[in-house]
């Protein structure tokens, strides 16, 4: 399920089109919605997962307000292919890196995942929105500068090392989440076997 969830967090994708459906305001977050029944499910999910974030430590809890436009979008039946579109959490979506703004799509199959899943990849994503504001700032400096050399590379994932780095960094926020909410010690010792593989500090 990491691999699936971190494959779909590292995710750039465009951001295409005026989004036309309804929306929902969230502890200051905006939930877009389409039609039927899955929609209805994954906003409840959603919102369960916000509330959830209260739990997490002041640093992992400020990722998951990283990003306030969310929208719940799942696949069409007819366009599925396979289990990882079917359980992709969430992806943060932007038009380029050097284009402010950017938003959380779930493509989700509400009744697979739990809110979570859902709190913890709104920290994953949270983290790529505050890289990619990092980038922005640090790029007004010059092309150059060696701050928007390192975002950049995150989030275009163009340097193996920086992305091997930033997989670290998600691991152990997801770590500290996974002890913050409760999801057991068997669950945060496998997350940190995967860091010490990785090398990770």
């Amino acid at each position: 399920m990491r691999g699936m969830i971190l494959a779909a967090v590292l995710a750039v994708g465009m951001a295409g089109g005026v989004w036309a459906e309804p929306m929902v305001e969230y502890k200051g977050r905006r939930i877009q919605v389409a039609d039927g029944d899955q929609s209805r499910e994954c906003l409840a999910l959603v919102r369960k997962a916000i509330d959830m974030t209260a739990e997490l430590p002041p640093k992992q809890r400020a990722l998951t307000s990283e990003v306030k436009d969310l929208r719940c979008s799942p696949i069409p039946e007819a366009r599925r292919t396979n289990a990882v579109v079917d359980n992709t959490i969430g992806i943060y979506t932007m038009q380029s890196p050097d284009t402010p703004g950017g938003y959380i799509r779930f493509p989700l199959k509400p009744g697979n995942l739990s809110a979570a899943d859902v709190a913890m990849s709104l920290m994953g994503n949270g983290s790529y929105a505050h890289w990619h504001r990092a980038y922005l700032s640090a790029r007004q400096k010059g092309p150059n500068d060696p701050v928007a050399r390192k975002y950049h590379a995150l989030l275009t994932k163009s340097d193996v090392k920086a992305v091997l780095m930033a997989e670290c960094e998600l691991m152990e926020n997801d770590r500290v989440a996974v002890l913050a909410l409760g999801l057991g010690e068997r669950r945060a010792a496998s997350i940190g076997k995967r860091m010490s593989v990785r090398g990770c500090p």
